[in-house]
């Protein structure tokens, strides 16, 4: 569902969304999100985006691959700004309102896409189904929250899988 810029009112638009989607756009992702959404033009093409979103993202723990769910909370504020063609020479430094600007192209703004991006944002960058998660095994893949496979890991970050690479470069 597209939103035409040109039909936004000079007064705003307020949107309740509910939906779910892929996040990761592989089939296998499903994320439930609702959202509360105020858009309100600034002028010259710029839009003022806030609000909120709650969703639940089916994600993998990072240390032993276990699917799980993910509770995301959001607040959502940024400008929407058309993209204009950068010239590439010219440094600019950003100033710290051009921050949370984010840039569109074309006549119609995806909400969709836009609550996307800000769940990934709001992602944990480790994301771990339990603090104490043991992760799997470096040495044979087990699962060691499932299973002690009583490999020997001791010093294996040390010598381990590439310290052949290791020992080539210190030639």
């Amino acid at each position: 569902m597209g939103i035409k810029i040109n039909e936004i009112p000079t007064e705003g638009l307020t949107l309740e969304l509910a939906r779910n989607v892929d996040l990761f756009d592989q089939g296998r992702s499903a994320t439930t999100f609702t959202a509360a959404l105020s858009i309100r033009p600034v002028g010259g093409g710029v839009f003022h985006f806030t609000g909120s979103l709650q969703a639940t993202a089916e994600i993998e723990c990072s240390r032993c691959l276990t699917r799980f769910p993910q509770v995301v909370v959001a607040e959502i504020n940024f400008n929407l700004a058309p993209a204009k063609v950068i010239n590439e020479e010219a440094e600019h430094e950003l100033e710290r309102a051009e921050l949370d600007t984010e840039f569109y192209q074309g006549e119609e703004i995806d909400p969709d896409a836009i609550i996307k991006e800000q769940i990934l944002l709001a992602l944990p960058m480790v994301p771990l189904h339990s603090p104490d998660c043991k992760g799997l095994c470096p040495v044979c893949g087990t699962d060691r929250n499932l299973a002690e496979c009583g490999c020997e890991t001791e010093g294996w970050g040390k010598a381990g899988a590439f310290s052949v690479l290791r020992d080539i470069f210190r030639k």
